[in-house]
């Protein structure tokens, strides 16, 4: 077995983290890989040729560390792309939602991984094809929204050739069940659990109170095109943007492969929401 430690290099405590990791994979004898952009955060030394660029770790490993928090486990998954690797978020972030293991832990979950103790759960990812040309890929959300004006764009949306709607916003967001708990639930939409083969289209500040989310299967096509004239942009997982003059057509759908990720033995979804998120708490209790 081979790990891969990948992370984000500005997070406080960091060099700390891989340190820690590195000893422990060293003292136990495992191989590893490390991205080339740490080589001056690392005190221990190590062997030549472990220190390569983000795609070449994906490569040579058989399980991904994603150090960070939520968006650094993002970019991650963006580096591992379809490779199928295996991925184990450690949260040095705020929330931590997705990247749920906390550096305290991170020996105990490693010897689980030794010892095959552990499980892997698959997320579904969303494709995005930009007038039938550029092609964007997220784990979260697909967000069409408008680039340079305070104006409303107005969006017409089908769903398998069937007409859906058309209205006024300041945008629409096409999620995922993972991504159900980010910019998603922030907009009005609902939760769905990690494993549904679902979209949720989520209209960004929408003119009309008629036009709330939907959830639409994710075995078929959902196609947004652009009515009015200002320049909308395109995010995938609030990663880098394009912005393409109207009239835009984007075609959305689920990829054929899916983001493969690390989990505790016990590891529970409601579980997550209800610490991360305090999911059903009441908050009458603290004002007691």
């Amino acid at each position: 077995m081979t790990f891969g430690i990948l992370g984000n290099k500005t997070k406080p405590g960091i060099s700390e983290v891989i340190g820690e990791i590195l000893g422990f994979l060293t003292s136990h004898k495992i191989d590893f890989y490390i991205h080339d952009k740490f080589r001056h955060s690392v005190k221990m030394k190590l062997p030549k040729g472990k220190f390569l660029p983000g795609n070449q770790v994906t490569k040579k490993s058989d399980i991904i560390l994603s150090i960070g928090g939520d968006g650094t486990f993002l970019n991650s998954a963006r580096i591992i792309g379809d490779a199928q690797k295996p991925i184990i978020g450690v949260n040095l972030g705020t929330l931590g939602f997705i990247s749920d293991i906390l550096p305290k832990d991170i020996k105990d979950i490693l010897t689980k991984i030794i010892k095959n103790k552990y499980k892997v759960v698959e997320l579904s990812l969303v494709n995005c094809l930009i007038n039938k040309k550029d092609k964007l890929l997220a784990l979260n959300e697909i967000v069409i929204d408008k680039s340079d004006s305070i104006k409303m764009i107005e969006l017409e949306i089908f769903y398998n050739k069937e007409f859906v709607g058309k209205f006024y916003s300041d945008g629409v967001l096409v999620s995922t069940p993972t991504g159900s708990t980010g910019y998603s639930l922030s907009a009005g939409g609902p939760i769905i659990t990690p494993f549904s083969s679902v979209f949720i289209l989520t209209p960004i500040c929408p003119h009309s109170l008629n036009f709330r989310p939907v959830i639409l299967p994710d075995d078929g096509i959902i196609r947004i095109r652009t009515v009015s004239r200002e320049k909308i942009r395109i995010t995938p997982d609030g990663h880098k943007s394009i912005i393409r003059n109207s009239p835009v057509e984007l075609t959305l759908s689920k990829a054929k492969h899916t983001l493969k990720v690390v989990k505790d033995m016990n590891w529970s979804y409601f579980n997550t929401l209800n610490k991360k998120l305090l999911w059903g708490e009441d908050v009458r209790k603290s004002k007691r």
